[in-house]
């Protein structure tokens, strides 16, 4: 009998798709889980394959690619004379299985919170180590913050907080600072746990991205108390960031290098573990300093690599990691997903050999903007209002702080419902923006919405 059973599954969640508003997915109540895990379709944003180089491998083992709406699945055909569940033939200790992602929506860039696009390309792999509240990350782990560096308006920090950690989004461009500048920093997901709120049976709070589930009606304040909350797990809280791109480069690769001042350089290519440079070339200006210099690295296979550019005397002048696939700029990937033979939680097998069928997860924040509406003419604001004029001009309302873009998200309140008159509701509501009119603008994002005049008061 033929026999398949998965060798690794890949989740791609984007919590444009998948958060309401700032509740982000795990903290919603399993209803709204459900009835948004059936609308979600990775389909939607990205296209996954494997590339061809892949596709021979994955014949040669008999596996087996098959793309879900959740990400994809690799299945291997298992060895029919064992009694346990191990491939018929064994993954080598030099596995390499590409799968190339691509986008599929033109907005994506403008609802996906990447930081700042240095490169345009991002690598993945099970190789990344970064497991965060018991889900394997294919991204890299977010860095901690740089006091040196400045930061755009997007851009996330972590910081240690057991048993996971905290994570930080820049409201606007900020830094170098010695600290952290509170204004310009909100960390995310936000809690939805409220001491002041009125929970029922089976809903769902996020507090210290620790997730809890009410026992009871009307639960006390207290989570710890088992009587009345119970445990829910730790939030997995890793994305995607600029930690994961890379510089892209084809087979005949050029560096400007006019800006090192040198008459003489060598650049040196390195696997990313490699300490043997798999292709260096020296460079020599005929007078004066260099400027372009072109590097042939066609002897090179597709992969990830470690460039270093050293002057005559071997000092290191600049280093940086990149990605060679001369097809990637032409076919327009967005990125890849290596996979290995992994290690400790990212291993495809146990130590035995038998299949240990690993799921990892690839995760995308949604980028958040501050929310501008345009009207014809001059709009009054009702009490309550979550929008405001922008100064000199009541024809605009804008938020105060940036919002989350998600596909289901609540919009802005241009006036509250008043408590004194229960029976009558006087709430406003804005539309969310959608995710085509974005703007970058005075340091901050912002998306625009074009909206008709409404009366507000009693």
């Amino acid at each position: 009998m033929i026999r398949y059973r998965p060798l690794l599954a890949v989740d791609i969640a984007h919590d444009y798709f998948l958060s309401r508003g700032d509740v982000v997915f795990e903290a919603q109540a399993d209803a709204e889980r459900t009835a948004l895990s059936r609308l979600y379709s990775v389909g939607d944003f990205l296209e996954v394959f494997p590339d061809d180089a892949t596709r021979s491998v994955l014949a040669g083992y008999k596996m087996l690619f098959r793309a879900t709406d959740t990400g994809f699945v690799v299945s291997v055909r298992l060895d029919p004379s064992a009694s346990d569940t191990r491939p018929m033939v064994p993954p080598a200790d030099d596995l390499n299985l590409t799968f190339v992602l691509r986008t599929a929506d033109a907005r994506f860039a403008n609802y996906t919170e990447l930081g700042p696009l240095t490169t345009g390309f991002y690598r993945f792999g099970n190789d990344s180590q970064n497991r965060t509240g018991d889900v394997n990350f294919l991204s890299r782990r977010a860095s901690t913050f740089d006091t040196s560096r400045s930061y755009v308006a997007g851009e996330v920090f972590l910081q240690a907080a057991a048993p996971t950690f905290d994570l930080f989004l820049a409201l606007r461009d900020t830094g170098p600072a010695a600290t952290p500048i509170a204004a310009d920093w909100r960390r995310i997901p936000v809690d939805t746990f409220s001491t002041t709120a009125t929970y029922r049976t089976g809903a769902v709070v996020l507090s210290g991205n620790a997730l809890f589930r009410a026992l009871v009606d009307s639960p006390g304040t207290d989570l710890t108390n088992a009587a009345e909350w119970q445990a829910a797990g730790v939030l997995g809280n890793q994305y995607v960031t600029v930690a994961d791109a890379l510089l892209l480069m084809s087979s005949l690769f050029d560096f400007d290098i006019s800006d090192l001042a040198v008459s003489q350089a060598t650049v040196r290519v390195f696997t990313p573990t490699g300490t043997v440079a798999a292709i260096e070339q020296t460079f020599t200006a005929e007078q004066g300093t260099l400027g372009d210099v072109q590097m042939d690295l066609r002897p090179l296979a597709q992969g990830a690599y470690r460039v270093e550019i050293v002057d005559a005397s071997a000092t290191v002048l600049r280093a940086f990691p990149c990605y060679l696939a001369p097809e990637a700029r032409s076919a327009n990937w967005f990125g890849v997903i290596e996979i290995g033979v992994g290690a400790g939680d990212f291993a495809l097998l146990n130590a035995d050999g038998t299949l240990r069928s690993p799921r990892y997860v690839l995760r995308f924040l949604n980028r958040a903007t501050r929310w501008r509406y345009i009207f014809p003419s001059a709009q009054a604001v009702g009490t309550g209002a979550e929008v405001a004029p922008v100064p000199g001009n009541d024809r605009v309302l804008v938020t105060a702080a940036p919002r989350p873009l998600t596909r289901f998200g609540t919009g802005s309140r241009l006036q509250a419902d008043s408590p004194a008159t229960p029976a009558v509701s006087e709430e406003i509501l804005l539309p969310a923006p959608g995710a085509q009119l974005i703007r970058r603008e005075s340091a901050e994002w912002f998306s625009e919405t074009h909206v008709p005049n409404f009366t507000v008061g009693p």
